[in-house]
């Protein structure tokens, strides 16, 4: 039997996340079995079981995966030294929040509201998004700290900042049609006045 490369193995997994991304968008996590991952990835029972040992193994790596992607993501304007003013900040976080998301067979922002309401009761699922958010706030108030532009602390500023993501994301998830400019425009209004 011929040997599988790093990436075949590699591809082969991100076929089956994206498996699971499409069936948890349609069924939720809690609903989604195995056999509907197998189904929708188109390889065998057997092919899975050898990437994910189980059906939480797969929800935390799925999980891992779209939040580590989003960080990977949003590193680039974190760690831009220029000091657009905050409501650009925003602006550009959440262009690339969408183009992150939106992908041709399921959304991850859909996806995300099922992620936070299965985290409730797996602790888990809980403790690895904690860790991921935790980390993105922190990075979030380490560039807020380059700013003079308000009042708040940094920390207290990146709080509030990844409210308006989050809550973003809820409203687009229930919405569909909410509006990343409103957003912006309600937070220059808040902050300056404008």
């Amino acid at each position: 039997m011929p040997k599988i490369s790093d990436a075949q193995r590699a591809k082969r997994r991100e076929q089956i996340l994206e498996a699971a991304w499409c069936c948890f968008q349609h069924r939720g996590l809690s609903a989604t079995t195995m056999e509907d991952i197998v189904r929708e990835a188109g390889v065998s029972a057997g092919s899975v079981y050898l990437y994910f040992a189980s059906k939480d193994e797969l929800v935390l790596a799925a999980v891992d995966r779209s939040l580590g992607g989003l960080e990977q993501e949003l590193a680039p304007l974190l760690q831009d030294r220029t000091t657009q003013p905050l409501d650009q900040l925003l602006e550009s976080m959440l262009a690339a929040l969408l183009r992150f998301a939106g992908h041709e067979r399921f959304d991850l922002l859909r996806i995300a509201l099922h992620g936070w309401s299965e985290a409730q009761h797996n602790a888990g699922l809980a403790e690895l998004m904690r860790g991921h958010y935790t980390r993105f706030r922190k990075s979030l108030a380490s560039t807020l700290a380059r700013r003079a532009e308000f009042a708040a602390s940094p920390e207290d500023a990146a709080q509030l900042l990844l409210s308006l993501l989050l809550g973003f994301i809820a409203q687009r998830g229930v919405l569909a049609d909410t509006d990343p400019a409103a957003l912006v425009r309600g937070l220059r209004a808040a902050l300056l006045g404008d």
